[in-house]
């Protein structure tokens, strides 16, 4: 296995909430780290931790990542930087507003799909021949939504399900080269996405946001949201030489909220 102070990984979705999250532990655990995301605040994220953490030569790249040539580029870049490719972490996601499946726009499912799902295939298809091998590993952020379903959800869950399909197909295929392949189901994270869905539940219900806040944290059994960092700590442990007999695992990371 690779040692993590030298180890090079790839975050995607890395402009805030889990990805940038995921990008500050790897860099605090001592390694070269590339960001990515759509827009131009994986640099912004890029410029904070390479000032915090010089050794980690953090740098931010715009991708696509519906776009082939373009998480070629991603991996490229941190193959022609660094030398190599040990990580793939991977937090890009996008979600619908809540809807029912009778008023979904046809072309709202493929814009989900396509960055939750052909993304994540994506990327991993322009990482893995760069991946140590023995000793790489893909993490992927999955969803609890996947497993539990969700009302108005229906293409975010679906999309996050064939996810997690594609993590334990993936697992398999590589684990001849013992490269493993897991991921993480989060539920409520302090993350953008949860935040502007708490809002739109606050609305639906004509209540106020904290009034919003205190019915989701009432049924979660730890009673409190995940914060990012505790999913990048999952991630980061995935990863890591202890893991390396864990392959095609999906950790449940929701406060036991699926225990009810």
């Amino acid at each position: 296995m690779p040692d993590t102070t030298t180890r090079v990984v790839i975050v995607t979705g890395a402009a805030a909430g889990i990805g940038a999250a995921v990008a500050w532990r790897f860099a605090e655990d001592g390694a070269k780290v590339v960001l990515s995301d759509l827009g131009p605040g994986a640099a912004d994220v890029a410029a904070k931790i390479a000032a915090a953490h010089p050794g980690s030569g953090a740098i931010g790249i715009q991708t696509d990542v519906t776009d082939p040539a373009a998480c070629d580029a991603l991996v490229a870049a941190a193959v022609d930087r660094h030398g190599r490719l040990d990580v793939l972490a991977v937090a890009t996601a996008v979600v619908t507003p809540k809807s029912p499946l009778k008023d979904l726009d046809p072309a709202e499912w493929d814009r989900v799909m396509a960055v939750n799902a052909k993304g994540p295939f994506l990327l991993s298809r322009s990482a893995v021949p760069a991946l140590t091998a023995p000793g790489g590993s893909i993490v992927y952020v999955y969803s609890a939504t996947a497993q539990t379903g969700a009302p108005g959800r229906a293409v975010y869950s679906a999309s996050k399900g064939a996810l997690g399909a594609m993590i334990k197909s993936l697992a398999l295929e590589l684990a001849p080269d013992r490269i493993t392949v897991n991921g993480v189901a989060p539920m409520f994270v302090d993350a953008p996405m949860n935040d502007d869905a708490l809002r739109a539940a606050a609305a639906e219900f004509g209540i106020t946001v904290e009034e919003a806040r205190a019915r989701r944290d009432g049924a979660i059994p730890l009673g409190r949201q995940a914060t990012s960092r505790e999913i990048a700590d999952a991630m980061a442990y995935l990863t890591s030489p202890q893991a390396a007999y864990v392959t095609g695992t999906i950790l449940d990371i929701n406060g036991g909220i699926l225990l009810r």
